[in-house]
């Protein structure tokens, strides 16, 4: 009889439809939580909004932040749930400004190309210079060894090494 069966005389289909029903009312009612603290989520570069207990992300000066501001929500996202800290999901208009995001750290520049993660000192002048002419010629590459096992790239392992030492720091 599978869910035809019934419990007194309310056949089992209205009772899961019942409780189904009691817990997506709860799941609403949890989800009016506080607006977020904007500050605690505050990077250098990078500009952080609330959207209905979601925290939206830009790099400053972008045109996507434009047109957000202008338009709202754009029909083009990327949403990554409870990738914040304290479980609270991050949305972009593309993936690598929310990697560059949640991979920045005090002290460090990081920047997405070609699905592989930059990481320079900040201020540095290797990161004046790959801003003005992109990849430098010397590079040093650690396949999968960066944050969320993405490949890191520097002009130096020194960097490198202080970038990981920084980002394991981080997530004591």
């Amino acid at each position: 009889m599978g869910l035809r069966r019934a419990y007194g005389r309310v056949p089992a289909m209205a009772v899961i439809l019942a409780a189904a029903g009691v817990l997506i009312g709860g799941c609403a009612t949890t989800m009016a939580a506080e607006p977020l603290a904007l500050d605690r989520y505050a990077k250098p570069g990078f500009v952080v909004m609330e959207e209905d207990g979601r925290l939206w992300v830009f790099r400053e000066g972008t045109e996507d932040l434009a047109q957000f501001r202008e338009a709202g929500e754009p029909a083009r996202q990327v949403v990554r749930p409870k990738a914040a800290p304290d479980g609270v999901t991050i949305k972009s208009t593309d993936s690598a400004t929310i990697d560059e995001y949640l991979t920045t750290l005090p002290g460090f520049y990081t920047q997405m190309e070609d699905g592989r993660l930059w990481v320079f000192r900040a201020g540095s002048a290797e990161l004046e210079e790959f801003r003005q002419t992109g990849e430098p010629a010397k590079q040093v590459v650690r396949p999968l060894a960066g944050p969320f096992g993405l490949t890191i790239k520097a002009v130096e392992t020194a960097v490198i090494d202080e970038y990981l030492a920084a980002w394991e720091a981080a997530a004591k």
